[in-house]
């Protein structure tokens, strides 16, 4: 049987790489930019929605995000300092992974209902022009790799047997996605980058990316319905890793 997909290795120590973990389970207010364990830094697409934690009874950790339904393009991100991550093709790989719902309250739907989720240069509803990420557009869920110096390349989910036709999350089910990369491309960045959701593959791009090329960490939702209505979106963990080829003492 084939290693579940969100038990690909992490680096054990910070002489092997980086790994970030973000539950949503913090002590502070979800009104300024110091949301969950990780403090991200809120920036608002056109007019700013709410966003509060989730009821512990439900499940422990989470972020319920609310458009504002004044306008068309209406969401807010949360990132990590501004080109704070670049690329670079290493040994271990990396990768990021994340779990989402949107859940069925307030006569929520799916249309017009958006998200995108990765290491990406967007803090608007507009394609990134550097990064990694998982774009959600009503429900259906397409893996994306953009590079400013050498282009795009990108592939929508299919035949995931828990996904509506292979492809479009379901209404207030919680989604497993993860995301790696691996190898070396052309230009120093990686190669191959694979996309599983529910443990099963949903999508493959291979990535022109250059090493250099730099992004943050990103939670975006965004509703594009025209202002008709407040769009719910829940994140219940973020997690982000990444292998450095460098020299490292034995692990203890």
């Amino acid at each position: 049987m084939a290693t579940p997909a969100y038990n690909t290795v992490r680096p054990r120590h910070a002489g092997e790489g980086i790994h970030i973990v973000d539950n949503f389970i913090g002590n502070d207010l979800v009104t300024d930019n110091n949301i969950g364990q990780f403090k991200w830094q809120l920036t608002a697409i056109a007019n700013t929605g709410t966003f509060a934690y989730l009821d512990p009874s439900d499940r422990p950790g989470g972020l319920r995000h609310t458009t504002d339904a004044t306008a068309d393009g209406d969401g807010d991100v949360l990132q990590s300092d501004t080109d704070g991550i670049n690329f670079p093709a290493s040994t271990g790989g990396g990768g990021f992974a994340f779990a989402f719902r949107y859940p069925d309250v307030n006569s929520n739907a799916l249309a017009g209902n958006n998200f995108r989720i990765g290491v990406d240069s967007s803090v608007t509803a507009a394609a990134p022009t550097d990064g990694i990420s998982v774009l959600g557009d009503a429900g259906v869920l397409t893996l994306r790799s953009d590079s400013a110096d050498h282009g795009d390349t990108s592939q929508a989910a299919t035949s995931v047997s828990t996904l509506t036709s292979g492809t479009t999350a379901v209404l207030d089910v919680v989604h497993f996605v993860v995301v790696q990369w691996s190898g070396e491309n052309g230009q120093g960045g990686p190669n191959l980058v694979e996309c599983f959701v529910d443990n099963e593959k949903a999508a493959s791009v291979y990535s022109v990316i250059d090493n250099d090329e730099t992004a943050e960490l990103k939670i975006a939702h965004w509703q594009d319905t025209g202002g008709t209505a407040d769009l719910e979106f829940d994140i219940l963990f973020y997690e982000y890793w990444q292998f450095y080829d460098l020299p490292t003492a034995e692990a203890v």
